[in-house]
């Protein structure tokens, strides 16, 4: 694939924005047999959303939200399956540190399924604490400084 094709951007409007959650559901909660709505939580309007777009489609989507600690909370990483290992959840994650240095975040946080703990280390990021399970899954939080 010809990484310049990907474009990595904000969400420009409700459509994308819909459709992003669609994207997301599709990678992260239908594989688990969940329903369609639990792709989103609370914080959707106080968080940028960053998708990575090919041929106008919405391939791979990820969020950032300042916690109350002002730490960057990156979620929702999602990368359609038949475009994982392309670089792009990668592109999407560079871009959101981006994002969160320019917003003055000292640290940004995520909470990985262990799965992919590798793929957050090679960017940085430090595992830290115990293991926590969320939806039937092992996750890891893991920590970057900026």
């Amino acid at each position: 694939m010809d990484k310049k094709a990907i474009q990595i951007r904000l969400v420009h409007n409700e459509s994308e924005q819909q459709a992003l959650y669609f994207q997301r559901w599709l990678v992260l909660r239908s594989p688990l047999g969940l329903p369609q709505g639990t792709e989103q939580d609370e914080y959707e309007h106080q968080s940028v959303h960053l998708i990575a777009i090919l041929d106008d489609q919405i391939v791979g989507s990820v969020r950032l939200r300042t916690l109350a600690n002002n730490i960057g909370s990156l979620a929702y990483l999602a990368v359609l399956p038949q475009f994982q290992g392309q670089g792009i959840g990668t592109q999407l994650v560079k871009h959101l540190i981006k994002i969160a240095q320019d917003q003055g975040l000292p640290t940004v946080r995520a909470m990985a399924r262990k799965e992919m703990l590798g793929f957050y280390q090679k960017l940085g990021f430090e595992p830290k604490g115990d293991e926590v399970e969320f939806l039937g899954k092992p996750h890891q939080f893991v920590y970057l400084q900026l």
